[in-house]
């Protein structure tokens, strides 16, 4: 059935001219976040790593606000469906790229990555609306739905990604992980009382293979098991801390934060100058450890160049300040002739941005990469 005749005038649930959707689309960052969080959540533990965060990033907020405006006009439905535009134009609809930036391999992960999208809009929209009217309330949904039909109609129409290409970048960032000096894994020491700890995650996998099986420490629980397609070095150490922040919150109630750190320039390094990188990795780790000084911090190797902090007692301000913080005194460095240290840094704040570790992970991994395009 040609563009054209696929949404019929008959069946067109009407165009909901006045919703104002400024406020809503100027949040179009946080519903990306909120997107990939239950995109996380909707699937296993173990498929956070297949979902291509970098583009997620760079073009979920955007095609989150087209659907916004989509909701108030036909005109802006078809800029977002490619419906009645010439084949050239229909292309670059922002529905066509539905499924690479959800790196959907099938229709049925299609269906649920709209769902997804369609439950957090909705949520979002009705926090938005201030005492709505019941038909107001009944022309929005039917028109959200109808919105996030023709989307999806629009993307499976479109050949889906192959996922051969991520299969094989994680593959040589296994090769790549698993070729890394042994020099530079961390040693573990105790630490006093309200010191920042490092924890290893490839130290945890060795020395877990070298005890016996009955003097190993139970494996965590299932809810705070992943699998990282990038690492097959053993547990996932970052999200196991996450997974300890969240008991300790559900016991005390105090939110904390999760900060996760990255070196800008850290995949060319890794393809480029792995023993610089090794280098650098190891200096970042020292400056976090400087930075956090005595604060009740934990901080978390997931690979070199790519750290976790979960900071105890913190909001989002003092999240986002603390970031502001850390980019500020990496970059500048004491006099020494080492070279400074660029950063991006995403953050997530339990229990507003979640209360599950993949959720908290999905944010502060958008929130990096929107951090990293900003930079660019």
């Amino acid at each position: 059935m040609a563009d054209e005749q696929r949404i019929h005038a008959h069946t067109r649930a009407r165009a909901v001219a006045e919703l104002a959707d400024e406020a809503l689309a100027e949040r179009a960052e946080e519903l990306a976040r909120r997107w990939a969080a239950a995109l996380i959540q909707a699937g296993p533990l173990e498929s956070i790593g297949q979902l291509p965060l970098e583009q997620f990033a760079r073009e979920a907020p955007s095609l989150c606000a087209q659907v916004l405006r989509a909701l108030r006009s036909d005109v802006e439905l078809q800029r977002l469906t490619g419906d009645g535009a010439s084949s050239a134009r229909g292309h670059t609809a922002s529905a066509r790229a539905l499924p690479a930036i959800c790196g959907a391999s099938e229709p049925a992960v299609l269906v649920e990555a709209v769902e997804a999208l369609r439950g957090v809009l909705w949520e979002a929209l009705l926090g938005q609306l201030s005492e709505p009217s019941a038909r107001l309330l009944g022309d929005l949904g039917d028109r959200l739905a109808f919105t996030c039909s023709a989307m999806l109609a629009a993307a499976v129409a479109m050949p889906v990604p192959s996922t051969g290409v991520r299969i094989e970048a994680g593959e040589l960032e296994l090769e790549s992980e698993s070729s890394a000096p042994a020099e530079h894994r961390s040693e573990r020491v105790p630490s006093p009382p309200g010191e920042v700890v490092i924890v290893d995650e490839r130290w945890l996998a060795d020395e877990r293979a070298s005890e016996p099986a009955s003097a190993r420490a139970p494996a965590p629980p299932a809810e705070i098991e992943i699998r990282d397609e990038r690492r097959e070095e053993g547990p996932a150490a970052w999200i196991s801390s996450i997974g300890a922040a969240l008991a300790q919150f559900e016991r005390d109630s105090v939110p904390f934060a999760v900060l996760l750190v990255e070196l800008l320039e850290l995949e060319r390094l890794r393809r480029e100058q792995p023993q610089e990188l090794a280098r650098l990795a190891g200096e970042l780790e020292q400056a976090l450890t400087g930075v956090l000084g005595s604060r009740s911090s934990s901080l978390t190797r997931e690979r070199p160049g790519r750290c976790w902090l979960l900071i105890p007692a913190s909001d989002r301000a003092g999240a986002e300040q603390l970031a502001q913080r850390l980019m500020g005194e990496l970059h500048a460095r004491p006099a020494d002739g080492r070279v400074p240290l660029t950063v991006a840094i995403g953050t997530a704040v339990c229990p507003e941005d979640g209360r599950e570790p993949a959720a908290l992970a999905a944010h502060a991994d958008i929130g990096l990469y929107a951090a990293r395009a900003a930079s660019a």
